[in-house]
Order: structure tokens, then sequence, then C-alpha cells
């Protein structure tokens, strides 16, 4: 793809500070007139998953205001950042880079986790938001960067790089790591790389991305022209998400006496297993049987995201080859591994589907005579993405099932 001139960086980030200022003052004033919180359901998980010391784990911060954004897999993080993994703990399932970021920038200020969580999501989001629009636009132009950028902001699923969810780090390193190769900056490329699978266990399979990156340095230049050097690097990249995967096995043994508590604990949701990766028939019959328009199982709406992963595909492929490697890992490894549970949430961190769908309605709009139908497009997609962002939103806050 040719390459395309973008905003200057520090005009990106004016305007996605004073969206994220505007956007959780919408949230607040809308939580202040129109609370649905749903007390029962905080007080039943809480004694199911957590169990009677929960309470004193979880920060002050978790009541009034706060509390709205502390739900669902908030709680673990919060809980693991203050109580920790341990033999036995439900919570163990959730990989620790995040909750020990909270943890660690809890100790150091002394603010409540809730605060902790919600600026670090947010400065990890802006970070990771600034970075996308940056690659996009040098590699696809201006016009696809800027297009991908709003895409992935109106996101139903993006919501959750704005609340106390790894999803905003995961996706900040996830652009380091794509930076680290476009730019061939592989030291940042490298750190991204280690650790990524600390932060979601999807983490390690972005060994393939790696692998696709090297695989095609060594077609055009050949093992010989490539240097010891160049190789060395390209050995120690591939191996960094192994090593990180290693790290996490070895932290995970250190605190609960068994390197698998982790995968052991997934066993409370049964929902994620790396057996379904190779159960096509069981992938197929969970697309084909939804049951509810938006639930933790069934959810029709998870379903309709992964389709639209399947429409953008054409176009991510005209994006390059290397695209497709990321979609793969990104949304097909989740919609797998889960049968499309939380999809919705996982999708927000697939990338290059906006990259891709941004790419189809720039190209509607900048046919002759048919600039309208693709204003129309793009309105209509941003509009739809909009409206469910906010729905989801309403529903994650006051304690129904989001993703």
């Amino acid at each position: 793809m040719n390459e395309g001139g973008g905003r200057p960086r520090g005009r990106v980030t004016a305007w996605l500070v004073a969206g994220t200022i505007v956007y959780f003052g919408v949230l607040v004033a809308a939580l202040s007139l129109w609370g649905e919180y749903d007390e029962g359901r905080f007080r039943a998980i809480g004694a199911n998953w957590f169990g009677a010391g929960a309470e004193a784990a979880w920060p002050d911060g978790t009541a009034g205001l706060a509390r709205h954004f502390a739900t669902w897999d908030a709680q673990h993080y919060l809980y693991l950042s203050q109580a920790g993994y341990g033999p036995g703990v439900k919570s163990n399932a959730f990989y620790p880079l995040w909750p020990l970021a909270i943890g660690w920038g809890t100790a150091l200020t002394g603010w409540d986790g809730v605060v902790v969580g919600m600026v670090l999501a947010n400065g990890c989001a802006l970070g990771a938001w600034v970075l996308f629009h940056g690659i996009a636009a040098r590699r696809f132009g201006r016009e696809v960067g800027d297009l991908g950028l709003v895409l992935l902001l109106v996101f139903p699923g993006s919501l959750f790089q704005r609340f106390v969810y790894s999803e905003g780090l995961f996706l900040l390193l996830l652009m380091g790591l794509w930076n680290g190769l476009e730019r061939r900056r592989y030291g940042w490329a490298g750190l991204a790389a280690l650790l990524l699978p600390m932060t979601r266990g999807v983490g390690v399979f972005c060994v393939l991305p790696v692998l696709w990156h090297w695989g095609v340095r060594v077609r055009e230049v050949g093992l010989r022209g490539l240097g010891w050097r160049s190789a060395a690097t390209g050995l120690g990249l591939v191996l960094g998400p192994v090593a990180g995967w290693g790290v996490y096995l070895v932290l995970m043994g250190a605190w609960t006496g068994n390197p698998l508590a982790g995968m052991e604990a997934q066993r409370h949701w049964g929902a994620h297993a790396v057996g379904n990766l190779w159960d096509v028939v069981k992938f197929l019959e969970g697309f084909l049987s939804p049951t509810s328009w938006h639930d933790f199982r069934g959810s029709m709406l998870d379903r309709l995201m992964f389709l639209l992963v399947l429409v953008a595909l054409p176009a991510i492929r005209r994006l390059g080859w290397d695209m497709v490697v990321w979609t793969y890992v990104l949304a097909v490894i989740p919609a797998m591994s889960g049968t499309f549970v939380s999809f919705t949430r996982f999708a927000g961190c697939a990338f290059p589907v906006f990259l891709g769908l941004a790419w189809l309605l720039s190209r509607i709009g900048s046919r002759d005579g048919r600039l309208r139908w693709g204003v129309v497009g793009v309105v209509g997609v941003v509009g739809v993405f909009a409206t469910l962002h906010g729905v989801l939103v309403w529903r994650f806050v006051n304690f129904r099932w989001a993703g």
C-alpha cells in the first residue's frame, strides 16, 4: 500500500483527550439522573466468586458512584490487585500484568484501586489509539487512518478499553508490537511481545505475526542477506511471546504452587478452552445457535460481530497478508476458543477489522458519482456502532451483561 501522511500527533491526542472528557462527563451525568444498578447481581456474584473476604480485599471506592466502574471482570482485577493470587482462588483465571499494574499504582499513589484502574486504562487506551492512528495513516493513508480510528472508538466492544479491564493495556502492547515490526524498532517490539502473554492468553499467539514478518524479510533478502545479527534479532522476537508465556507459568507456580492454576481456574467459567480451536463442528454449531440478543452465552450480537469480521476480510486482505494473520490471532482464535463468548469485547482489539472497514468505506466514497453513498455508508456504520456502544455502556455500568 502507498504511504500517506497523517495528522499531527498532538492534534489527534488533543481530540482524543477532549473526547474522553466528554464521554465520561456525559456518562456520569447520565448515571446521576438514570442509574439502575443491579444490586442483587452484585451481591450474588460477590458471594459466589470471592467469598466472605472479598469486601476486605476490594478498595473502598467500590461504593457509591465508583461501583458503576467496577463491574464484572473489573471486580476480579481489583480483587487480585489487593489480595493477589493463591491456591484455589477462582480469579486465578485472569492474567497478572493488569492487576499487578493496578496494585503498583495503588501502592505508589495511595489512591483507590478503581481510580488507579480508570486512570491507567484510559492512559493505555489513549496511547494505543494515537499509535494506531499514526501507523495506519503512515501505511494506508490519512483517510483510512482517520476513519479507522473513528470506527475503533465507537465500536461497541471498545468500551472496555476505557474501564478497569485489561483491554486498554493489551491494545497498547499490540500497537507497540505492530509499530515495532512496521518501523523495525525491534527492541520495543520484543518488550511488547514478552508482555502480551502476561496480559491476555491470546497474546502468546502473537508469535504468528512475528513469524510472518520475518518470513517476509527472509524472502526479500535471503538468509545470507539477513546477516547473523538480524537473524538473532528475529529469533529473539519469535521467542518473545513464548518466553512471556513461560514467565507467566513461573509466576503462577510461585504464587499458587501450580503453574497451571490459571488454566485450571478457567473451568469455573466453562467457556474458553484450547481444544475448541480445532473443534470446527462445535464452532459452526455455536455460530448457528444464538439464544439471546446479548448474554454470556448464545449472544446474537457476538455472532453478528464475527459476521462483520468475515465481511471485512476481503478488504483486510487488500491491505496485506500480515493483516490477515493479525485478524486470525485477534478475532478468529478468540471466537473459536470461547465459542463466541465475549466476542464483541475481544473484537475491540482486532485492529485490522477497523482498517478493512475504513478502506472499504473510503473506496465506496472515492468512486465517481458515488461520494454521497460513501457518506451514507460511513454515517450508517458509525451510527450503528455508536448506538450499540451506548447500550452496552449503560448495561456495563449498571451490572448487566455487556461482554
